[in-house]
């Protein structure tokens, strides 16, 4: 049983680095493509390679092994100057790269594919075959050039650990936070100052404890990034363009949960840039612009959020088309845009009606998805905005909670319930007199900073009944929420105080419950419910 799970995470171990070093193979090959002379390039896949090639020797899996020691070969002919890079080569080392990965995840799903590598390794060693006569200097340099590149030991500065683990101490100190949040309730009825110091220390602790873990989960977006070159290469090949990938903040730490959520909504907006935003070259060169496109992804971290922009030279999207086009399919009405900005026009394409209308998005310069961006991007309390000017190009914009496991929230109360809203995605609260209340269109609304603000009642939505009201002097408490590009006012019985809580996620039958994303437990032991904002907003009326 021991040796059985020992074997298991050093598999485990395996498939994460070979992941790592195919992504990094695809990453140096497509640099390579473009600089074939570049011999720094060359080392780097040469070490890659090995590295891989010695993992694969060590476990057993004789494919893999052959594979990459016979690309090894071919990248000692090229280091040493006895091959010169040609296209089919390159296209022979990505195709390497592909079989490479379908090895690798057949492994994963423990169902190992009975892949032929033996045409590859054919093709390899007729590109070493076609090599003769190679002088004495030349294998002089192919020497020299080994030594140039230092084979140094140095102390291990970062340890693998299996996610599961991660996610199991992360459980671990949510409850231990919790747990404390109930015992500084239980100190403060109880007249005892060692007591309540001790509770303090254990919750200063706690607290430092939690930011630790929190920071341990933040995976660097190489780690979803490092495959995106390969594919904008593809993609771009596929539709005879010439683009460029650039790649900014790929050292910036996120949450590795909500990396493996997000990395679907890059992909889409990675493939409308390439499909519908860059243009043909003979387009290009008739706007004056350069014939290869650009495209650009970069990442910062804003406090508690990290911005990943996703921006390309292209097209551009014709806001005057959006709103014809809006207007066609009933998605709203034309006097409604009269009220709406650049942005909030822009974001009509995420809705359902626009984006599932295939030719009109792609006249638009949009193509199809974005809704599913929207709807996925604002499921972990993230929001979408776009920007963008005809033929200059467009800049998708997400913002994004650094993690999902803590979150700052607002408590409110509704029907003796404690709700939490994020804090990310509160304008402000405010109290208004009911007598300020008016109806438009069977909707209840405000007028909040010169516009008209629609209100969602928590208790109508809920299924609790209405509270009963005085005087028309009665004070109403309402949250104002803002998505990005829509905005509304959550009515509410009370504010209680704001919070950081434990995020819990819903299983079973809580996760078809409309309107909320989670679930955490606050100090007194009680349980509360996260309310989905971007849920709550969308399908208001």
């Amino acid at each position: 049983m021991g040796d059985n799970m020992e074997m298991s995470e050093y598999q485990q171990l395996f498939l994460s680095e070979a992941e790592e070093l195919v992504d990094s193979l695809n990453r140096v090959l497509v640099k390579l493509e473009n600089e074939p002379d570049n011999l720094s390039l060359l080392n780097e896949l040469f070490r890659y390679s090995h590295t891989l090639k010695s993992m694969a020797q060590a476990m057993g899996y004789d494919n893999m092994a052959k594979l990459t020691h016979s690309m090894e070969a071919a990248l000692s002919l090229l280091r040493s100057g006895q091959l010169k890079l040609q296209r089919d080569t390159v296209d022979l080392f990505f195709k390497s790269m592909d079989i490479l990965r379908a090895i690798i995840q057949g492994v994963k799903k423990k169902k190992p594919e009975k892949i032929d590598v033996s045409s590859l390794i054919s093709r390899f060693e007729g590109i070493a075959s076609d090599v003769s006569d190679v002088s004495e200097s030349k294998e002089k340099n192919r020497v020299e050039t080994d030594e140039s590149i230092p084979a140094t030991a140095s102390e291990p500065q970062a340890v693998r650990v299996p996610l599961t683990r991660l996610d199991s101490l992360m459980d671990l100190s949510g409850e231990l936070a919790i747990n404390n949040s109930r015992l500084l309730n239980i100190s403060q009825g109880i007249d005892n100052k060692n007591l309540k110091d001790t509770v303090a220390q254990v919750s200063r602790l706690v607290s430092q404890l939690q930011d630790q873990v929190m920071q341990i989960r933040l995976v660097p977006l190489e780690y979803i990034f490092a495959p995106y070159p390969r594919l904008i290469r593809d993609m771009a090949a596929s539709e005879n363009k010439e683009v460029e990938l650039i790649i900014e903040g790929s050292h910036i730490g996120l949450d590795r949960t909500i990396q493996e959520e997000i990395n679907e909504p890059l992909l889409h907006l990675l493939k409308n840039a390439v499909i519908h935003g860059i243009e043909k070259p003979q387009q290009r060169e008739s706007l004056k612009k350069p014939i290869k496109g650009r495209i650009r992804i970069e990442a910062k971290r804003e406090r508690n959020h990290v911005i990943i922009e996703v921006s390309d030279d292209g097209a551009g999207i014709d806001i005057e088309e959006i709103k014809k086009i809006a207007v066609k399919k009933g998605i709203i009405h034309e006097e409604e845009l009269l009220s709406l900005g650049p942005k909030e026009i822009l974001l009509i394409t995420t809705s359902p009606g626009y984006s599932g209308a295939k030719k009109v998005t792609e006249t638009a310069g949009m193509g199809v998805g974005l809704n599913v961006v929207r709807t996925k991007v604002e499921s972990f309390g993230g929001a979408l905005s776009i920007d963008t000017n005809v033929n200059e190009g467009t800049a998708c914009i997400i913002k994004l909670p650094v993690t999902m496991a803590m979150i700052q929230t607002v408590l409110v109360e509704v029907a003796n319930e404690t709700y939490c809203i994020p804090l990310s995605l509160i304008d402000r609260t405010i109290k208004v007199a009911s007598a300020a209340i008016k109806n438009m269109e069977h909707e209840q609304v405000i007028i909040y900073e010169d516009t008209v603000l629609p209100l969602i009642g928590l208790r109508q939505r809920f299924g609790f009944p209405l509270q009963k009201r005085g005087a028309k002097t009665d004070f109403i408490s309402i949250v104002v929420v803002d998505t990005g590009d829509k905005r509304a006012g959550l009515i509410v019985d009370s504010f209680s105080g704001q919070q950081e809580i434990v995020v819990k996620p819903l299983t079973g039958v809580l996760k078809k419950l409309k309107g909320v994303s989670g679930a955490t437990i606050l100090g007194r032991g009680k349980a509360a419910f996260i309310i989905d904002v971007g849920d709550m907003v969308s399908s208001r009326g």
